[in-house]
């Protein structure tokens, strides 16, 4: 595969993601405060209503926003001019109405029936004063979605389709993924992908290896491709990546990201900024994500795709939330 035939042209259709919809709920803790919740800083951990409601005694809830990772790239992109889809489920209730009012007025295309036997997903961040967040999720609706939740329309509309591994944690969710998969790429389109998270390859690494063989474009960062792949190393990386046909970008935090797309290679440095720059990392990966996609769907060589993705997600980490403001 080409790295031109790696990547979408603008006309060939919307980027359509699919992934968890969930709400982030925003609060600001001191470090002894985060100690005495009894959180690992920088953790994610799942947790039930019951836990959050228990958990919100002893903070303050600032803003409320719609999150959900593959959601929140697909607003990053909505935000730089590009056409979208989303499948996720939420409930039907006040959270459920704030995550798809922020798509309709996004732009982004979402149809989503609420379901009454489970809540909207949520997630609490709470932000420790160097911009670092630990997360509580709640995963409610947004692991509900199955294969018939699968809008024709939006599918046949479809030019890109991305996900991320946390829907192998759930097996409806999973199938539905791999149905809309082999939809679009029945109709020539392309299938991208997101680790999401270390400890989420290591409960799938067999599939996700497999998956290797099926997609186009891979996104990770270096913890995430290390679990994968057992190195970090962009060398190594690279001799591992090259037996398949994907185009793969690999962030890097400091050190930007680097891509590698059979025997081509590039690191594209990340932007230098201040601590004073930085309020807030939430959502740096999904806005690179929601730059690097949009730029290749254009049709920009990996290494200009790769540099809106950095541009996007130097954006996000100098204001609260993970994701662009509509305006």
């Amino acid at each position: 595969m080409s790295q031109a035939s790696a990547t979408a042209k603008p006309d060939n259709g919307l980027i359509t993601g699919m992934g968890a919809a969930l709400v982030d709920l925003f609060a600001a803790v001191s470090e002894e405060e985060l100690a005495a919740l009894g959180s690992p800083k920088a953790s994610m951990s799942l947790i039930d209503a019951a836990q959050s409601s228990a958990l919100q005694e002893y903070i303050n809830i600032d803003t409320r926003q719609p999150g959900g990772s593959i959601a929140n790239s697909i607003a990053g992109m909505a935000a730089l001019g590009m056409a979208t889809g989303f499948i996720g489920k939420i409930g039907d209730d006040h959270l459920g109405r704030v995550f798809a009012d922020a798509f309709t007025k996004g732009h982004v295309r979402f149809p989503a029936m609420p379901m009454t036997t489970a809540p909207t997903g949520h997630c609490l961040v709470l932000i420790t004063p160097d911009a670092e967040r630990t997360m509580h999720t709640v995963l409610g609706a947004s692991v509900t979605t199955e294969t018939k939740d699968l809008d024709a329309a939006l599918l046949a509309d479809t030019g890109l389709l991305f996900g991320e591994g946390y829907l192998w944690d759930s097996p409806s969710a999973r199938d539905a993924f791999l149905g809309a998969a082999a939809r679009v790429r029945g109709q020539g389109g392309k299938l991208a992908f997101s680790l999401a998270d270390g400890l989420c390859v290591a409960r799938h690494h067999q599939a996700f290896m497999g998956l290797l063989d099926e997609i186009d474009i891979l996104l990770a960062n270096d913890a995430e491709i290390e679990a994968l792949l057992g190195t970090d190393v962009p060398d190594a990386i690279a001799e591992k990546l090259a037996a398949y046909n994907i185009l793969a970008a690999v962030t890097f935090g400091a050190d930007g990201a680097h891509l590698f797309h059979k025997t081509a290679r590039a690191h594209v440095p990340a932007q230098q900024l201040t601590a004073d720059d930085i309020v807030d990392l939430t959502g740096a990966g999904d806005q690179f994500a929601a730059g690097f996609l949009a730029g290749l769907h254009q049709g920009k060589a990996m290494e200009a795709a790769a540099q809106m993705g950095i541009d996007a997600a130097s954006a996000v980490i100098r204001h609260i939330g993970p994701r662009p403001p509509l305006d």
